[in-house]
């Protein structure tokens, strides 16, 4: 079940930080928030924890591999899912 956790004495320069990685990323305050902290723990996001699990459904789908033969199709596969912003504009 998720928790709700409330910050106080949030400094100028990490509330600065947080906001405009929000602004950036188009998100709100509290996703910018969850998603830096995941990255900073080393957790996947929501949004690449959504791709392992495609993967894991794929690989249930199409038999087991082994790792050595999973490694190049995950980085193909990581490779596909970045966005160049600067195609974009």
């Amino acid at each position: 079940m998720p928790a709700a956790l409330t910050l106080h004495n949030i400094d100028d320069e990490l509330y600065a930080a947080v906001r405009a990685y929000a602004a950036e990323t188009k998100t709100s305050l509290g996703s910018a928030f969850k998603q830096l902290a995941r990255r900073a723990l080393g957790l996947p996001t929501a949004e690449e924890q959504a791709r392992i699990d495609a993967w894991n459904e794929w690989e249930k789908l199409y038999g087991c591999l082994s790792e050595e033969e999973v490694r190049p199709l995950r980085e193909a596969l990581e490779l596909q899912s970045q966005i160049d912003p600067e195609m974009w504009k």
